[in-house]
C-alpha cells in the first residue's frame, strides 16, 4: 500500500488470505487484484462490496450472492489440469469470507489513515 495515502482497491489484495475455499479462487484472487490495481479507494466499505460483487460476476459470469447457489462455478481459465477442484470458484467462500476479508482490511486502512492525520 502506498505510504502518500494514493490507495487502490487492489492494494487490498496485496496479501492472500490463509485459506481459500477451491482451487480456482487464487487466480480470481490474482485477476481482481490486477483489475482493481489502478482502481482509487471508495469512500465507503458498502461501495467496495458492491464494486468487488461486480466484478467477480463479470470475471465469472454467475451472481454473487450470500446464499450462493451454484455453491461453486467452474472457470475454464483457472484451470490447470490438476486435482477435482481445479477451475472452481467457491461462491460461499466468496460471499461470506472472500469479500468480507477486504471489507475489513478497508476499514482497518481507513482507521489508520484517520489515526494518523491525528
Amino acid at each position: 500500500m502506498d505510504d502518500a495515502g494514493n490507495l487502490a482497491v487492489g492494494d487490498l489484495f496485496e496479501r492472500l488470505p490463509v485459506q481459500f475455499g477451491l482451487r480456482g479462487d487464487p487466480y480470481l484472487w490474482r485477476v481482481l487484484r490486477t483489475e482493481f490495481a489502478e482502481t482509487p479507494m471508495p469512500s465507503s466499505w458498502f461501495e467496495l462490496r458492491g464494486i468487488v460483487f461486480e466484478a467477480v460476476e463479470r470475471v465469472i459470469g454467475q451472481p454473487l450472492n450470500e446464499h450462493a447457489d451454484p455453491e461453486s462455478v467452474y472457470v475454464a481459465e483457472f484451470d490447470p489440469g490438476h486435482g477435482m477442484s481445479a477451475g472452481q470458484v467457491d461462491m460461499p467462500w466468496w460471499a461470506n469470507t472472500g469479500v468480507p476479508i477486504l471489507l475489513d482490511r478497508f476499514e482497518a486502512t481507513r482507521a489508520r489513515r484517520i489515526a494518523a492525520r491525528g
